[in-house]
Protein backbone atom coordinates (compact mmCIF):
# COMPACT_ATOMS: atom_id res chain seq x y z
CA UNK A 1 0.00 0.00 0.00
CA UNK A 2 2.92 2.12 1.05
CA UNK A 3 4.36 1.57 -2.75
CA UNK A 4 1.33 2.17 -3.86
CA UNK A 5 0.75 5.61 -2.46
CA UNK A 6 4.63 6.59 -2.64
CA UNK A 7 4.22 5.48 -6.45
CA UNK A 8 0.87 7.62 -6.91
CA UNK A 9 3.22 10.52 -5.35
CA UNK A 10 6.03 10.34 -7.84
CA UNK A 11 3.43 10.55 -10.46
CA UNK A 12 1.95 13.36 -9.46
CA UNK A 13 5.38 15.30 -8.72
CA UNK A 14 6.67 14.26 -12.11
CA UNK A 15 3.08 15.98 -13.36
CA UNK A 16 3.91 18.87 -11.63
CA UNK A 17 6.93 19.48 -12.26
CA UNK A 18 6.16 18.97 -16.25
CA UNK A 19 3.56 21.86 -15.92
CA UNK A 20 6.01 24.08 -14.16
CA UNK A 21 7.96 23.41 -17.05
CA UNK A 22 5.94 24.26 -19.64
CA UNK A 23 4.67 27.15 -17.74
CA UNK A 24 8.36 28.62 -17.41
CA UNK A 25 9.14 27.90 -21.26
CA UNK A 26 6.26 29.61 -22.06
CA UNK A 27 6.61 32.71 -19.87
CA UNK A 28 10.13 33.01 -20.97
CA UNK A 29 9.28 33.28 -24.94
CA UNK A 30 6.74 35.52 -23.79
CA UNK A 31 9.14 37.51 -22.34
CA UNK A 32 11.35 37.52 -25.16
CA UNK A 33 8.92 38.03 -27.82
CA UNK A 34 7.75 40.98 -25.92
CA UNK A 35 11.61 42.49 -25.17
CA UNK A 36 12.33 42.13 -29.49
CA UNK A 37 10.08 44.56 -30.19
CA UNK A 38 7.99 42.68 -32.61
CA UNK A 39 4.97 44.91 -34.07
CA UNK A 40 1.88 44.55 -32.70
CA UNK A 41 -0.31 42.66 -35.10
CA UNK A 42 2.83 39.53 -35.10
CA UNK A 43 3.30 39.48 -31.25
CA UNK A 44 -0.22 39.00 -30.88
CA UNK A 45 -0.27 36.09 -33.52
CA UNK A 46 2.85 34.70 -31.91
CA UNK A 47 1.39 34.28 -28.44
CA UNK A 48 -1.94 32.59 -29.78
CA UNK A 49 0.68 29.85 -31.44
CA UNK A 50 2.60 29.78 -28.11
CA UNK A 51 -0.55 29.38 -25.74
CA UNK A 52 -2.24 26.74 -28.15
CA UNK A 53 0.76 24.59 -28.01
CA UNK A 54 1.16 25.20 -24.17
CA UNK A 55 -2.39 24.18 -23.56
CA UNK A 56 -2.03 20.90 -25.93
CA UNK A 57 1.40 20.26 -23.99
CA UNK A 58 -0.75 20.25 -20.86
CA UNK A 59 -3.22 17.94 -21.74
CA UNK A 60 -0.82 15.94 -22.91
CA UNK A 61 1.29 15.47 -19.45
CA UNK A 62 -2.37 15.58 -17.46
CA UNK A 63 -3.10 12.36 -19.30
CA UNK A 64 0.17 10.46 -18.91
CA UNK A 65 0.01 11.23 -15.56
CA UNK A 66 -3.15 10.09 -15.11
CA UNK A 67 -2.72 6.82 -16.94
CA UNK A 68 0.50 6.60 -14.71
CA UNK A 69 -1.81 6.79 -11.63
CA UNK A 70 -4.54 4.09 -12.97
CA UNK A 71 -1.83 1.59 -14.08
CA UNK A 72 -0.19 2.03 -10.21
CA UNK A 73 -3.75 1.06 -8.78
CA UNK A 74 -4.21 -2.04 -10.77
CA UNK A 75 -6.62 -1.18 -13.71
CA UNK A 76 -6.35 -2.35 -17.16
CA UNK A 77 -5.30 0.62 -18.67
CA UNK A 78 -5.70 -1.36 -22.49
CA UNK A 79 -9.22 -1.00 -22.89
CA UNK A 80 -9.27 2.72 -22.27
CA UNK A 81 -6.70 3.23 -24.36
CA UNK A 82 -8.78 1.56 -26.71
CA UNK A 83 -11.65 3.32 -26.30
CA UNK A 84 -9.78 6.92 -26.14
CA UNK A 85 -8.81 5.99 -29.39
CA UNK A 86 -12.68 4.87 -30.63
CA UNK A 87 -13.64 7.67 -28.86
CA UNK A 88 -10.63 9.85 -30.34
CA UNK A 89 -11.97 8.88 -33.89
CA UNK A 90 -15.66 9.10 -33.42
CA UNK A 91 -14.42 13.15 -32.56
CA UNK A 92 -12.53 13.94 -35.12
CA UNK A 93 -14.64 12.31 -37.93
CA UNK A 94 -17.65 14.33 -36.45
CA UNK A 95 -15.51 17.72 -35.95
CA UNK A 96 -13.10 16.96 -39.04
CA UNK A 97 -14.58 20.59 -40.32
CA UNK A 98 -13.71 22.11 -37.02
CA UNK A 99 -10.18 20.93 -36.98
CA UNK A 100 -10.01 21.90 -40.35
CA UNK A 101 -10.60 25.48 -39.67
CA UNK A 102 -8.28 24.88 -36.44
CA UNK A 103 -5.52 24.00 -38.65
CA UNK A 104 -5.80 26.62 -41.07
CA UNK A 105 -5.80 29.66 -38.58
CA UNK A 106 -2.92 28.17 -36.85
CA UNK A 107 -0.98 28.14 -40.92
CA UNK A 108 -2.21 31.73 -41.30
CA UNK A 109 -1.40 32.92 -38.25
CA UNK A 110 1.91 31.00 -38.21
CA UNK A 111 2.93 31.87 -41.49
CA UNK A 112 1.74 36.07 -41.16
CA UNK A 113 -0.26 35.40 -44.33
CA UNK A 114 -2.58 38.49 -43.57
CA UNK A 115 -3.19 41.03 -41.07
CA UNK A 116 -5.94 42.77 -39.41
CA UNK A 117 -6.72 45.90 -42.18
CA UNK A 118 -5.38 44.32 -45.13
CA UNK A 119 -7.97 44.36 -48.17
CA UNK A 120 -8.40 40.73 -49.42
CA UNK A 121 -10.59 38.69 -51.75
CA UNK A 122 -11.65 35.60 -50.33
CA UNK A 123 -13.18 33.14 -53.25
CA UNK A 124 -16.22 35.69 -53.42
CA UNK A 125 -15.47 37.45 -50.58
CA UNK A 126 -14.21 41.09 -50.55
CA UNK A 127 -13.24 43.16 -47.51
CA UNK A 128 -11.04 44.41 -45.14
CA UNK A 129 -9.70 42.18 -41.96
CA UNK A 130 -11.26 42.80 -38.91
CA UNK A 131 -9.94 39.91 -36.86
CA UNK A 132 -8.77 36.80 -37.32
CA UNK A 133 -9.21 33.71 -34.91
CA UNK A 134 -7.89 29.96 -35.16
CA UNK A 135 -11.40 29.52 -36.59
CA UNK A 136 -12.45 32.41 -38.79
CA UNK A 137 -11.18 35.43 -40.62
CA UNK A 138 -14.12 38.46 -40.22
CA UNK A 139 -13.70 40.46 -43.34
CA UNK A 140 -15.89 43.96 -43.40
CA UNK A 141 -16.95 44.83 -47.28
CA UNK A 142 -17.39 48.47 -48.36
CA UNK A 143 -21.11 48.09 -47.95
CA UNK A 144 -20.24 47.55 -44.80
CA UNK A 145 -21.37 43.75 -44.16
CA UNK A 146 -19.32 41.34 -42.05
CA UNK A 147 -18.29 38.02 -43.54
CA UNK A 148 -17.37 35.07 -41.47
CA UNK A 149 -15.13 33.15 -43.30
CA UNK A 150 -13.61 29.53 -41.86
CA UNK A 151 -10.32 28.91 -42.17
CA UNK A 152 -10.68 25.78 -43.45
CA UNK A 153 -12.37 27.02 -46.26
CA UNK A 154 -9.69 29.78 -47.51
CA UNK A 155 -7.46 28.33 -50.57
CA UNK A 156 -6.86 31.26 -52.66
CA UNK A 157 -5.97 34.65 -50.49
CA UNK A 158 -5.53 37.76 -52.86
CA UNK A 159 -4.13 40.67 -50.92
CA UNK A 160 -4.55 44.05 -52.25
CA UNK A 161 -2.58 45.83 -49.22
CA UNK A 162 0.37 44.17 -49.02
CA UNK A 163 3.97 45.69 -49.39
CA UNK A 164 2.52 47.89 -52.47
CA UNK A 165 -0.35 48.67 -54.66
CA UNK A 166 -0.57 50.21 -58.54
CA UNK A 167 -3.22 52.46 -59.78
CA UNK A 168 -4.08 51.29 -63.72
CA UNK A 169 -6.04 54.23 -65.21
CA UNK A 170 -7.45 53.98 -68.57
CA UNK A 171 -9.21 56.31 -71.01
CA UNK A 172 -10.77 55.81 -74.68
CA UNK A 173 -9.54 58.62 -76.89
CA UNK A 174 -10.82 58.95 -80.94
CA UNK A 175 -9.15 57.34 -83.40
CA UNK A 176 -8.81 60.77 -85.02
CA UNK A 177 -6.89 62.36 -82.07
CA UNK A 178 -3.26 63.60 -81.77
CA UNK A 179 -1.02 61.41 -79.89
CA UNK A 180 1.08 64.07 -79.13
CA UNK A 181 -1.28 66.23 -77.96
CA UNK A 182 -2.82 63.05 -75.99
CA UNK A 183 0.38 62.36 -74.35
CA UNK A 184 1.00 65.82 -73.36
CA UNK A 185 -2.16 66.10 -71.46
CA UNK A 186 -1.12 62.23 -69.62
CA UNK A 187 2.12 64.08 -68.74
CA UNK A 188 0.35 67.04 -67.44
CA UNK A 189 -1.83 64.89 -65.17
CA UNK A 190 0.71 63.28 -63.86
CA UNK A 191 2.29 65.97 -62.84
CA UNK A 192 -0.50 67.11 -61.42
CA UNK A 193 -0.84 64.19 -59.10
CA UNK A 194 2.54 64.17 -57.86
CA UNK A 195 1.85 67.75 -57.29
CA UNK A 196 -1.11 66.97 -55.05
CA UNK A 197 -0.42 67.78 -51.73
CA UNK A 198 -3.89 64.93 -50.44
CA UNK A 199 -1.90 61.64 -52.29
CA UNK A 200 1.88 63.22 -52.69
CA UNK A 201 2.98 61.14 -49.87
CA UNK A 202 1.27 57.78 -50.78
CA UNK A 203 3.44 57.87 -54.30
CA UNK A 204 5.97 55.24 -54.12
CA UNK A 205 7.40 55.94 -57.74
CA UNK A 206 6.37 58.51 -60.65
CA UNK A 207 3.26 57.72 -62.40
CA UNK A 208 3.92 56.21 -65.93
CA UNK A 209 2.24 57.16 -68.58
CA UNK A 210 1.44 55.18 -71.74
CA UNK A 211 0.62 56.36 -75.57
CA UNK A 212 -1.76 53.52 -77.30
CA UNK A 213 -2.20 50.89 -75.06
CA UNK A 214 -4.99 49.43 -76.63
CA UNK A 215 -8.24 49.74 -79.33
CA UNK A 216 -11.81 48.50 -79.65
CA UNK A 217 -13.76 49.49 -82.49
CA UNK A 218 -14.58 52.48 -81.79
CA UNK A 219 -11.94 54.15 -79.90
CA UNK A 220 -8.09 54.25 -78.73
CA UNK A 221 -7.24 53.25 -75.30
CA UNK A 222 -4.64 55.50 -73.22
CA UNK A 223 -3.15 54.93 -69.27
CA UNK A 224 -1.56 56.17 -66.74
CA UNK A 225 0.09 53.59 -63.90
CA UNK A 226 1.22 54.63 -60.74
CA UNK A 227 2.93 52.60 -57.89
CA UNK A 228 1.33 53.07 -54.09
CA UNK A 229 1.51 52.92 -50.71
CA UNK A 230 -0.69 49.80 -49.59
CA UNK A 231 -4.31 50.51 -49.20
CA UNK A 232 -4.10 53.89 -50.54
CA UNK A 233 -4.65 53.14 -54.35
CA UNK A 234 -8.25 53.44 -54.56
CA UNK A 235 -7.26 57.41 -53.21
CA UNK A 236 -4.64 58.11 -55.67
CA UNK A 237 -7.25 56.22 -58.41
CA UNK A 238 -9.74 59.06 -58.03
CA UNK A 239 -6.72 61.83 -57.63
CA UNK A 240 -5.74 60.63 -61.17
CA UNK A 241 -8.58 60.32 -63.16
CA UNK A 242 -9.34 63.81 -61.97
CA UNK A 243 -6.34 65.17 -63.14
CA UNK A 244 -6.70 63.04 -66.36
CA UNK A 245 -10.44 64.57 -67.09
CA UNK A 246 -9.03 68.11 -66.03
CA UNK A 247 -5.77 68.16 -68.41
CA UNK A 248 -8.11 66.61 -71.40
CA UNK A 249 -10.01 69.37 -70.88
CA UNK A 250 -7.54 71.86 -71.02
CA UNK A 251 -5.49 70.37 -74.06
CA UNK A 252 -9.36 69.77 -75.90
CA UNK A 253 -8.80 66.22 -76.31
CA UNK A 254 -12.41 64.70 -76.38
CA UNK A 255 -13.09 61.04 -74.51
CA UNK A 256 -14.45 58.78 -77.16
CA UNK A 257 -17.86 58.16 -76.64
CA UNK A 258 -19.44 54.31 -78.15
CA UNK A 259 -21.31 55.39 -81.78
CA UNK A 260 -23.34 53.35 -84.26
CA UNK A 261 -23.18 54.43 -87.84
CA UNK A 262 -26.26 53.57 -90.11
CA UNK A 263 -26.69 53.48 -93.17
CA UNK A 264 -30.22 54.45 -95.16
CA UNK A 265 -30.44 52.17 -98.55
CA UNK A 266 -32.99 52.30 -101.38
CA UNK A 267 -32.46 54.94 -103.03
CA UNK A 268 -30.34 56.19 -105.94
CA UNK A 269 -27.89 57.62 -103.17
CA UNK A 270 -27.13 56.00 -99.66
CA UNK A 271 -26.82 58.16 -96.92
CA UNK A 272 -25.29 57.61 -93.74
CA UNK A 273 -25.66 59.38 -89.92
CA UNK A 274 -24.18 58.44 -86.86
CA UNK A 275 -26.07 58.13 -83.26
CA UNK A 276 -24.16 57.69 -79.73
CA UNK A 277 -25.55 54.41 -77.96
CA UNK A 278 -26.30 54.46 -74.77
Amino acid sequence: MAELITNILMALALGAVGLFALQWVYKVLEKRENATGTPGERQTRLKIILRVTRNLLQVLVISIVLMMILNEAGVNIAPLLASAGVVGLALSLGAQTLIKDFLGGIFILAENQFSVGDYLTLGEVSGAVERITLRATYLRDSEGRLHLVPNGDIRTVTNQTNQWAQVVISLNVDFEADIQQVVGALEEAARAVQADAEVADDLIEAPRTLGWTGFSDWAVQVQIIVKTRPGRQWAVGRAVRRAMLDAFQRADVRVAIPRQRIVAAGGPEETEAEEQVN
